[in-house]
C-alpha cells in the first residue's frame, strides 16, 4: 500500500485536476442527488458509491435555474453549494466525536459511527494534481479490537479520463437504501486499488452510443490475516449506464481470490474473470477443492433503478438479484432484493421516501448465500458481512423517511421487520438461532456554528445478538463534526 501510494504521487505531477468523492456516510446527501436525477437534473448513473463529484457538477453546471421548480431550486443550490466547497482547491481539517451505549450492530447506507465511541480527524484536500483524504480514528471498545484505525483514507489522481486510487474506502454497490446485497458498509473497508471513470459521457460511437451515461469501477484489495485463508484478495468490478433518462442498469461482480496456499498466477485470475470456476471446468475437479486449482469465489448480480413513465412524478422502482454461482455465463444460486422510492415536498421540507424488501435466503438451499468451501470464513471480513448488513437467510422489510429542512435541519425516520437466519443455522455473524424482530430509528441533524450535531435513536423489541456484543434493546448516539 505504502508504494502504491508514493507511484501515485509522482504520477499526479504530470496529470489534471482531480476531484474527491462523495462517500456512503451522508444519506441526505444522496437523496437531494436522486431528487435531482429524478428531475433529469443529473442524467450521470448514481449508483455506485463512492460517486465522484465530476459528472455530477458537469450536470448541475449545465441545467437552467430559470427552468427549475420552486420546490426543486433549494435543493439544486443545496448540492451546488457543498459541490464547491468539496471541490474547492483549499485543505480542511474536520474533527468528529461521536458516542452510543453501544456499537452499531447494523449499518445503513448513511450509518457512520461504528463502535460504541469514536473520534476521529481527517485533513481533506484538492489540489492541481490530485486529491486526498487523511483521516484517523481513535475507536473504544471496538468489537474487532482494532482501536486505530485509517478508515476512509485514499489519496487519488486521474489519468484521462480515468481516477486512480489507492486507500480504505467503503463501497456501495445498487440502488438500495437498508442495504445492499454484493457490496456495502456494512463491513469495515478493505485497504486497496481501484480504478474508475471519472466523467460517464456516452461513447460517441453509433454501436455503443445507445447505452447513454455510463460508469466503470474496479478494485482489488486484501482482506485480514485472521481468517481460514489468510491475505485473500477481494477484487470487484461494475459497469453502471443509463439507456434511458429513467433508467439505471448496473452489472456487477465481486470475487474471493488467491490468499496464503492458494493459486495466484494470471492463468488463475484469467480463469476467475472468465466464470471458469466450477468443478466440471477445471482440469483436476473438485475432489479436494483445498488442494486444487479452482480459481475462486465469486458473486455476480445485476441492479435497476426504474423511474416510473408516469407524466407527474410517481416514484421509483428498483432492484438487485445476486448469484453466488454462474450457469450459463449468468448467475444461479441467487438472493434479491425490491424497492420504492419516491421524493416529494410537504412545506419547507424535501422528503425521500423507500419501501424496501431483500431476501438473502438463496434459491438453492439455506446457508449458500457469502459461504464457500474454500474460503470457509466466507463473503466476510473481521467478523461482519461484505455484503447484507444482515447477513445470510434473512428477510427484510424496511419503510424509510429522509427530510432536510431548508434551514438545514435534517431528519430520519425508519421501521422495519426483520426474520434474522431464518433457519436458525449456519455460521451468521449477528446470531447463531432464528430471531424475529421490529426495530424502529430515529435521526435528527441540525447545523450550528459550532459544528454539526446529531442525536439517533435506535429501538428493537427484541435482542437480536448471539455473541453478547449487545447488551441493549435500544442505541442511543450522539454526534458532533466541526472544522477547524
Amino acid at each position: 500500500m505504502k508504494k502504491t501510494l508514493i507511484t501515485l504521487l509522482i504520477l499526479s505531477a504530470s496529470i489534471s485536476k482531480a476531484e474527491p468523492w462523495i462517500d456512503t456516510r451522508d444519506a441526505w446527501l444522496r437523496a437531494d442527488i436522486e431528487l435531482l436525477a429524478n428531475e433529469g437534473v443529473i442524467k450521470s448513473p448514481i449508483t455506485t458509491w463512492p460517486l465522484p463529484w465530476a459528472p455530477i457538477i458537469k450536470d448541475l453546471e449545465g441545467a437552467s435555474r430559470a427552468e427549475l421548480d420552486e420546490h426543486i431550486l433549494p435543493v439544486f443550490l443545496r448540492v451546488k453549494r457543498k459541490a464547491r466547497l468539496e471541490t474547492d482547491t483549499e485543505t480542511y481539517k474536520r474533527i468528529s466525536l461521536k458516542a452510543g451505549n453501544q456499537s452499531k450492530l447494523l449499518r445503513h447506507f448513511g450509518d457512520d459511527r461504528r463502535e460504541k465511541a469514536e473520534i476521529s480527524s481527517r485533513v481533506t484536500g484538492v489540489s492541481k494534481n490530485f486529491a486526498w483524504n487523511l483521516e484517523a480514528t481513535k475507536a473504544f471498545d471496538p468489537l474487532d479490537g482494532e482501536e486505530q484505525r485509517l478508515d476512509h483514507s485514499y489519496v487519488a489522481t486521474i489519468w484521462g479520463n480515468w481516477i486512480i486510487s489507492a486507500g480504505t474506502q467503503e463501497r456501495w454497490y445498487g440502488p438500495g437504501w437498508d442495504t445492499s446485497l454484493l457490496l456495502s458498509n456494512n463491513a469495515r473497508p478493505v485497504p486497496g486499488v481501484s480504478l474508475q471513470r471519472n466523467y460517464s459521457d456516452a461513447f460517441e460511437t453509433p454501436w455503443l452510443s445507445w447505452i447513454g451515461p455510463w460508469s466503470l469501477n474496479a478494485f482489488a484489495g486484501q482482506l485480514e490475516s485472521d481468517r481460514f485463508i489468510p491475505h485473500a484478495k477481494l477484487l470487484g468490478m461494475s459497469v453502471t449506464f443509463k439507456p434511458f433518462e429513467s433508467l439505471d442498469i448496473g452489472l456487477r461482480r465481486t470475487a474471493q481470490w488467491g490468499g496464503e496456499g492458494r493459486p495466484e498466477s494470471l492463468s488463475s485470475l484469467v480463469d476467475l474473470a472468465i466464470g471458469r470456476t466450477n468443478c466440471d471446468q477445471i482440469e483436476d475437479g473438485c475432489d479436494d477443492r483445498l488442494s486444487g486449482n479452482e480459481a475462486g469465489n465469486q458473486l455476480a448480480g445485476i441492479d435497476f433503478n426504474w423511474r416510473l413513465p408516469t407524466e407527474s412524478y410517481m416514484g421509483s422502482l428498483y432492484g438487485q438479484l445476486v448469484g453466488e454461482d454462474e450457469a450459463g455465463y449468468a448467475p444461479s444460486r441467487k438472493f434479491y432484493q425490491l424497492g420504492y422510492k419516491t421524493n416529494f415536498h410537504i412545506s419547507d421540507f424535501a422528503v425521500t421516501g423507500y419501501f424496501e424488501y431483500a431476501d438473502t435466503e438463496n434459491e438453492y438451499a439455506p446457508n449458500v448465500t457469502y459461504e464457500h468451501g474454500i474460503y470457509q470464513t466466507g463473503y466476510r471480513t473481521k467478523g461482519r458481512s461484505i455484503g447484507s448488513t444482515f447477513d445470510s437467510d434473512t428477510q427484510s422489510l424496511s419503510l424509510g423517511l429522509l427530510a432536510t429542512h431548508k434551514n438545514g435541519d435534517r431528519y430520519k425516520l425508519r421501521f422495519a421487520k426483520i426474520d434474522l437466519n431464518s433457519d436458525g443455522t449456519g455460521n451468521h455473524t449477528i446470531n447463531e438461532t432464528a430471531v424475529s424482530f421490529n426495530q424502529i430509528e430515529l435521526k435528527y441533524q441540525h447545523p450550528t456554528k459550532y459544528g454539526l450535531l446529531g442525536i439517533e435513536l435506535d429501538v428493537k423489541d427484541k435482542l437480536i445478538d448471539s455473541f453478547g456484543y449487545q447488551q441493549d434493546k435500544y442505541n442511543i448516539g450522539i454526534s458532533w463534526t466541526m472544522e477547524l
